[in-house]
């Protein structure tokens, strides 16, 4: 086959039907999710309208409008799988298989039409899982509007614990932009059997360095082992704690929600457990591109499986559609277990896109017959020679 059968009029059938149908899936899926959302939360919408004097109708349209987003980033590798699933059967109902074959056609006509729907559906879920869905995300919390509002809402969260090797901090998080810690108590010498010093202060904000803290209104607790300590009382102690800012500004944010450019600094700083996270994130990201593409493909082959001779096999579709489903669902076990630090981030991000690919692969060689051995072939050679038309 040459190029000109890949850009010609069965090629851009084949790339639109299963566009299409992708569409019409996420569409319904994104209604249902919409109106989920709608049952919980349009209440709080018509209350924060009573409340700022802003428009409802406006108001709502925006905050759906960045729901919307979220809910598509999430659901786009299921509409993937389930529209091209049914756009093979829809085409094998026309009898398009069969009419192109006869006619010549082999089955790089269609890889070559899911590898176009491939790069465009994946560059719509690298621009959404990249940038859109945490700005969409991050516009809800200032909005002051939905769960995310309610999870990631700026203020006061605590207290909360904080650990190094020899140091233990309790303190109360302000979220903000400009965070700091308030009611700082710090344990030094917690690998012992007896603390070396105690600090009380009042806040702790950043210093001139990333892992600087300046310590304010201080009361510091001190004596030799064994000995009573006695209190010292200072204006400010300057600490180096393995914590940067980033992580108060979005502390109990896992790193999916967050900005490029705050991910990107917390994976960097392996000095604290939520590098894994981070790490995890960041590989999610740069193999979003890759993710709708691979179930794409995986869907469409489990409906060919699903063919026998000109008919379909009805009593497969169950089996194959429940093989998709798990396998999809096993991308986000595979996240889980990267983002505990389970498994290392990116194989835990780009394990289960290989076994998509790879079973998706096995499933057409076998198709192909060229899983059987060569004198059992035959069956499944086409009845005419592949040509160019």
């Amino acid at each position: 086959m040459n190029l000109r059968t890949h850009i010609g009029t069965a090629a851009r059938q084949i790339i639109l039907l299963h566009l299409r149908m992708i569409g019409f899936v996420m569409f319904v899926l994104l209604t249902v999710a919409i109106a989920i959302d709608l049952t919980n939360n349009l209440e709080d919408v018509r209350r924060h309208a009573e409340q700022t004097g802003a428009p409802f109708v406006p108001l709502l349209a925006e905050y759906l409008g960045y729901r919307a987003i979220d809910i598509v980033t999430r659901l786009l590798p299921m509409a993937s799988l389930a529209g091209a699933f049914l756009a093979e059967l829809l085409r094998h109902q026309r009898m398009e298989n069969v009419i192109l074959s006869a006619a010549g056609a082999g089955p790089s006509l269609v890889y070559g039409a899911l590898l176009t729907v491939a790069l465009l559906i994946g560059s719509v879920q690298a621009s959404l899982e990249g940038w859109l869905r945490p700005t969409a995300i991050w516009a809800q919390v200032d909005l002051d509007l939905g769960s995310y509002a309610g999870r990631f809402r700026r203020g006061l969260i605590g207290p909360e614990w904080f650990t190094d090797e020899t140091r233990a901090i309790r303190a109360t998080v302000m979220r903000s932009d400009v965070p700091e810690l308030r009611d700082v108590m710090v344990f030094d010498g917690i690998e012992q059997e007896t603390l070396n010093s105690i600090v009380f202060a009042e806040t702790a904000v950043p210093g001139d360095t990333p892992t600087a803290w300046i310590l304010r209104d201080v009361v510091l607790w001190k004596g030799e082992p064994g000995a009573v300590m006695q209190p010292e009382q200072l204006e400010s102690l300057e600490m180096v704690f393995p914590l940067l800012p980033t992580h108060l500004q979005y502390h109990g944010v896992l790193g999916f929600y967050l900005p490029s450019a705050p991910l990107r600094e917390i994976a960097d700083f392996r000095e604290r457990a939520q590098w894994a996270d981070a790490e995890t994130a960041v590989a999610r990201r740069y193999l979003a591109f890759l993710l709708p593409g691979v179930f794409a493909f995986l869907g469409a082959t489990l409906s060919q499986a699903a063919r026998s001779g000109r008919f379909i096999s009805w009593w497969r579709l169950l089996p194959l559609g429940t093989t998709g489903y798990v396998t999809l669902v096993s991308v986000k076990s595979f996240w889980a277990l990267g983002e505990f630090g389970v498994l290392a981030p990116w194989f835990s991000a780009g394990a289960p896109l290989v076994f998509a690919f790879l079973l998706a692969c096995l499933i057409q060689l076998a198709l192909m017959g060229r899983l059987y051995p060569p004198h059992r072939r035959r069956a499944y050679e086409p009845l005419v020679e592949e040509k160019e038309y």
